[in-house]
């Protein structure tokens, strides 16, 4: 398995094939034990919101479950390397150690720091750390020197258009990265990224890049794995003990993995949401899905249809297309048959909607109600469905689009990618500043499993105010079901945004306000339990 560093050419929109690959995000099963929710502490990764703050939710229940801790240490150190966390004898300084050029905690009062951030240390406790680091020279983990903290990432360059979808996303961590040690870094300590390339996302290849990247690379962690295989790697995460952040929630089975930390709805509350969206704005008497035969995207869409049609409306015809359908054309003719009001889709492959839609324009057809589904939210979306549903189309994204601060920085950092930003960079983006806040509240004796523990402590992440969203990684979170909602209604798995398409230019406006994109009007925030 190789890694890949890309050079970036533009691309015009008018010469996109209409297999063009956005990003989707997935879902899964929902049967995670249900958890009381745990009390966070809101902390902001970028400006304060203007939004209310997530509302207090019952005490009492547990973290996710990380690896526990012996003894007085918060959690125990990596089983990999062997370096420890206070709790026993501080191991003297290191001869010779240069301790001037050792990362030092920031000053903080008994479980808490300057940022706001609960920290998983007793101010005893970070003293103890603080003296381990300086044993350690700073090499406290795996891909952690005093001046340097190594992160993987895993991208399915082979996919299609992957140079479309998948370059720039790999571009955007990076410049979020630049950005980061231009501030400083991670309390002195500079970030770098290796990317492995897993092809078209072949679950093996998936797992062949974990492999190369703890054992040859020797990362710290990793920035995501936007790959089909993200799914199938849990086992894998354990074996290495390897965290991953800004996942992109392809599967819920990466929201109930205690060593991922998704930045995304998952696909199963998306379909939540965006049915409770249809049932109270669009209010149709008859229904339509779209669905990709995956499990997972089935699960997804009878969310929909319990919620559907639990409100009255009849389902008329459900159509279930693979993922490497060359025509949609039979489909546009049988929905044309079952003449639904509005439809709803759910397929992990936008570009079936995309030709789904030129297919529609060809043969002059598109339900009354429109269409709606999860997240063709990508600045490229004009150039691929046209002036045929304008007006008609509505997509549910996660983060209101597209946030000034996040397009600064890639104006800045990744200039070649102007232009194609979609909402998993949004997601990426988000999931760099939330490995900073955690990394700095840890202090200098930064291991795996004390990064975990931060992570899932309660305390809650929050985007910059333009972009409005918030993650916590509470059982409460992690688990629930339609049913029995244990997570937070104003939280990342609760809470998102519909826009409405209402143009063919897309690219985003000069202040990063979204362009050809409008905030629904009669629902803009959408929830998953109303």
């Amino acid at each position: 398995m190789r890694t890949r560093k890309h050079k970036w050419a533009v691309i015009p929109p008018t010469v996109l094939s209409l297999t063009l690959l956005f990003s989707a995000c997935g879902g899964g099963s929902d049967d995670a034990t249900p958890e009381a929710q745990q009390q966070p502490a809101a902390v902001d990764v970028g400006a304060a919101s203007t939004e209310d703050a997530i509302a207090p939710v019952a005490a009492g229940a547990g973290d996710s479950a990380v690896p526990a801790a012996k003894g007085a240490a918060p959690v125990a150190a990596p089983h990999a390397t062997g370096k420890r966390a206070a709790g026993g004898p501080a191991a003297p300084v290191a001869a010779g150690a240069d301790k001037a050029k050792l990362p030092q905690s920031e000053t903080a009062t008994a479980k808490t720091t300057s940022g706001g951030l609960t920290t998983i240390d007793s101010a005893a406790q970070r003293a103890e750390n603080d003296k381990i680091a300086a044993a350690e020279n700073g090499a406290t983990d795996k891909g952690v020197t005093s001046d340097s903290i190594k992160m993987g990432s895993i991208s399915m360059h082979g996919v299609a258009l992957g140079h479309i979808f998948i370059d720039p996303l790999v571009t955007s961590i990076r410049a979020s990265l630049t950005a980061l040690n231009d501030r400083g870094g991670v309390l002195g300590r500079r970030v770098s990224l290796v990317d492995c390339d897993d092809g078209p996302g072949e679950v093996t290849r998936t797992k062949s890049c974990i492999k190369k990247l703890v054992n040859q690379d020797k990362v710290f962690a990793l920035f995501g794995i936007t790959s089909w295989g993200s799914a199938s790697v849990h086992s894998d995460l354990a074996q290495y003990r390897l965290p991953a952040i800004g996942t992109w929630a392809y599967s819920q089975t990466e929201w109930q993995d205690p060593y991922m930390f998704p930045t995304h709805m998952s696909m199963i509350h998306e379909a939540m949401a965006n049915a409770h969206w249809v049932k109270n704005v669009v209010k149709p008497a008859t229904y339509g899905m779209i669905c990709l035969t995956s499990p997972e995207m089935q699960l997804s869409c009878n969310e929909v249809q319990k919620i559907l049609d639990a409100s009255g409306s009849k389902l008329v015809k459900r159509m279930d297309v693979g993922i490497a359908e060359t025509s949609m054309s039979p489909q546009v003719l049988a929905m044309r048959a079952a003449n639904p009001e509005h439809i709803v889709h759910y397929v992990i492959n936008p570009a079936t909607m995309g030709k789904f839609m030129v297919e529609s324009a060809q043969q002059g057809y598109y339900p009354p109600k429109g269409i709606s589904g999860n997240h063709l939210a990508a600045e490229v979306l004009g150039s691929l469905f046209g002036k045929h549903p304008v007006g008609r189309y509505w997509t549910n994204t996660t983060y209101k689009l597209w946030g000034p601060e996040m397009m600064a920085v890639m104006n800045k950092y990744a200039r070649g990618i102007k232009g194609l930003s979609h909402h998993i960079i949004q997601a990426s983006y988000v999931g760099v500043l939330i490995f900073e806040r955690a990394a700095k509240a840890i202090g200098p004796n930064l291991t795996r499993d004390r990064l975990m523990a931060q992570l899932a402590n309660g305390d809650v992440y929050s985007s910059d105010a333009s972009m409005d969203q918030r993650f916590s990684y509470s059982k409460a979170e992690r688990g629930g079901s339609s049913e029995h909602q244990t997570w937070n209604p104003n939280a990342g798995q609760g809470r998102e945004f519909m826009y409405k398409y209402n143009g063919t230019n897309t690219t985003a406006n000069p202040d990063a306000s979204p362009n050809g994109f409008e905030p629904d009007p009669d629902q803009f925030v959408i929830y998953t339990n109303r």
